[in-house]
């Protein structure tokens, strides 16, 4: 039993130091630490039935703290490492897929500024010997001005048109995968995925490093090809699938 008022107030001041620290320690260390006022310590300490809502209340801050550490960083900028590492087993081909080689890629196309990711292409087929990359399904609409899903639509690109070039740099001979991990493109996040971790760890890293955003892309033709793919459709639940 403490043997003063005195000793009281310093169990009390020592209680109200420990709150924060407690929380802090559960806190990322990009979140600012939850902050309270003397008085509503205080006020906490000398009724101990509200400390278990400030232990609840500092594990959901530190939950929401984590959960936003996730999309902020990735900002469509974007998280690093969507990844090429069994791409075609997660957006692989279909029955509709005609062959082609990436160095037919000589007619007329289009050059893009991809603002951000992802870009509004659902998947795009590898050419012939794994060389190149063409763009197949497309979000055919542009929800809202600024829709990163809309942007290839809104910039006239063809399912059919083949990857020949970003930032300059020539794609129409590359490896289907490296060009998957420099444009970076995957709707679905498979970073997550166990088996594309083992993938990835098999193939001994990524192929290349995602290109920055804004990135200029541009887009050829092949003379004489015709998408067979069938139509988008629109669920009301999960937008548009491949």
């Amino acid at each position: 039993m403490p043997g003063s008022i005195f000793d009281l107030i310093m169990m009390k001041q020592a209680r109200c130091d420990f709150v924060p620290k407690i929380a802090e320690q559960f806190l990322p260390e990009q979140a600012a630490p939850l902050q309270l006022a003397p008085r509503a310590l205080a006020t906490i300490m000398a009724r101990p039935v509200l400390l278990p809502f400030v232990a609840a209340l500092a594990a959901f801050y530190g939950a929401a703290s984590f959960v936003g550490s996730f999309s902020g960083s990735r900002a469509c900028s974007r998280v690093p490492a969507r990844v090429s590492a069994e791409y075609l087993e997660r957006c692989g081909p279909k029955d509709s897929d005609v062959p082609f080689g990436s160095a037919s890629a000589t007619g007329p196309g289009a050059t893009v500024e991809f603002k951000k990711r992802p870009f509004g292409i659902l998947r795009y087929q590898p050419g012939q010997g794994g060389k190149g990359a063409m763009a197949m399904e497309i979000i055919p609409k542009s929800r809202y001005p600024g829709d990163p899903q809309g942007q290839a639509f809104a910039a006239g690109v063809q399912s059919g048109w083949v990857v020949a070039s970003i930032n300059g740099q020539d794609m129409l001979n590359e490896d289907f995968g490296k060009i998957m991990d420099m444009l970076d493109d995957e709707v679905a996040d498979p970073r997550f995925s166990k088996s594309t971790a083992l993938a990835l760890e098999k193939q001994g890293g990524r192929l290349a490093e995602p290109v920055e955003a804004p990135l200029s892309v541009v887009f050829n033709s092949v003379p004489g090809y015709t998408y067979k793919g069938a139509a988008l459709t629109e669920d009301g639940q999960d937008g548009f699938a491949r």
